[in-house]
């Protein structure tokens, strides 16, 4: 066998690591690791083949090259880090994901490859389905290990994170239905959407989950629908769904009743313990630090700058601000933030280039998804958000002119 064969043999490897990698993100962050782990290999082994190819992927391809210089921000922001270099560099592989993106772009070259990668997320979406209303129902409490009970009814992944799984999943299955030339094909993929919405609304608590399934559904409707009536009929189906989640759905309504209470307890430096008070806390908190470091503490600095900050105060410290845009400027500065914006910014401009209309509509749905989930989490640097966004940008982007022309 050739070296050739072998690098072709090696690419349509990595191709399968894709397609599978869509089904163990909402599964199996092991799984994740060996996946991710042969498409890295498989992209080595191949890189001789065409070095200049696969390298210009880095620069030519607008958001893997504002991505990787996110990342060199990072790395390089933990050179004025107070922590220990290996401490700063452990904080600064969070984003790691950022460099996987020309890889996945290269294994997912085949259109073949990005269908079936779809096809598997929605198969793992499923699963989190069923195991989620299975939870609800009692079916699994007497499974040993198992944390998914009927008051906590998760798929494989915690709430938030499954939540922000099944919205996109919901909005993805619209798509579908909408590209969908047979009437039963249709109407399936539109029972699938409406069963991740009532996942989301009526048995998953996750108030990160509700806004970015209001946004991804509002979105479509405009797509949808053309005219001045669009506003109307997005505004009367969300009130009407997210209505009948308030008065039928006990964990809906609970979660929503809380952010009125925990807003009207919260007070400045108190040691609050409600969700929505502890992050007001750490919001207020680190925006002081940003205006005293404007060119951020260093990459892994933020437990102790945030420490520092809340020391001789009952409020609780923390590692995490659970918001990717404070905690990104917080490390490496107003730079990073830029940086992280104009990622967002680009991927939205750039989607109208997609080859198709399903790609174009899926990578902003993406794009809305991530933006929204760091205004109240730390989504960038979480495993199974940060691969999601890698994976989904590189398999959707892939049939930009830009990376066409590349390969």
């Amino acid at each position: 066998m050739t070296y050739r064969e072998v690098a072709l043999t090696a690419r349509a490897c990595a191709g399968w690591c894709v397609v599978l990698l869509g089904f163990s993100i909402p599964l199996s962050t092991a799984l994740d690791g060996v996946l991710v782990g042969l498409t890295v290999s498989a992209w080595l082994i191949a890189l001789p083949l065409d070095p200049r190819g696969s390298l210009a992927v880095w620069v030519r391809t607008r958001p893997a090259l504002v991505a990787l210089l996110l990342f060199c921000m990072l790395l390089a922001a933990c050179a004025w880090s107070p922590v220990p270099w290996k401490a700063a560099w452990s904080a600064a592989s969070k984003y790691i994901d950022l460099l996987l993106i020309p890889v996945f772009i290269w294994a997912a070259a085949s259109i073949q490859v990005r269908r079936r990668a779809l096809y598997c997320f929605l198969a793992g979406v499923t699963l989190n389905l069923f195991v989620s209303y299975g939870s609800a129902f009692g079916l699994w409490e007497s499974i040993p290990g198992r944390h998914t009970l009927p008051s906590y009814p998760v798929g494989f992944r915690l709430s938030v994170t499954h939540n922000l799984l099944v919205s996109l999943g919901a909005y993805m299955f619209l798509l579908l239905a909408r590209e969908a030339r047979s009437p039963g094909l249709r109407a399936a993929c539109v029972a699938m959407a409406a069963i991740c919405a009532h996942n989301v609304l009526f048995i998953v608590i996750g108030r990160t989950g509700y806004v970015v399934l209001a946004v991804l559904l509002t979105y479509f409707i405009f797509n949808a629908i053309p005219g001045r009536r669009r506003v109307l009929l997005a505004f009367l189906a969300m009130t009407a769904l997210f209505a009948s989640a308030y008065f039928g759905s006990d964990p809906f309504s609970n979660r929503m009743q809380d952010i009125a209470s925990d807003l009207t307890q919260w007070r400045p430096g108190a040691g609050d313990e409600t969700s929505v008070g502890q992050r007001i806390g750490y919001y207020r908190n680190t925006l002081e630090i940003i205006g005293e470091h404007p060119l951020g503490v260093g990459t892994g600095g933020f437990p102790q700058a945030y420490a520092e900050k809340v020391r001789g105060t009952s409020a609780p410290p923390t590692v995490n601000p659970h918001n990717d845009y404070l905690m990104l400027t917080a490390q490496a500065g107003v730079q990073a933030l830029l940086l992280l914006i104009a990622l967002y910014v680009v991927l939205w401009r750039e989607a109208p280039r997609l080859a198709t209309r399903l790609e174009r509509d899926a990578l902003r749905g993406l794009v809305a998804t991530m933006a929204i989930a760091g205004f109240f989490n730390s989504a960038l640097m979480d495993h199974v958000e940060g691969l999601l966004f890698a994976w989904g940008l590189a398999l959707l982007y892939a049939s930009h002119p830009t990376t066409r022309e590349t390969r």
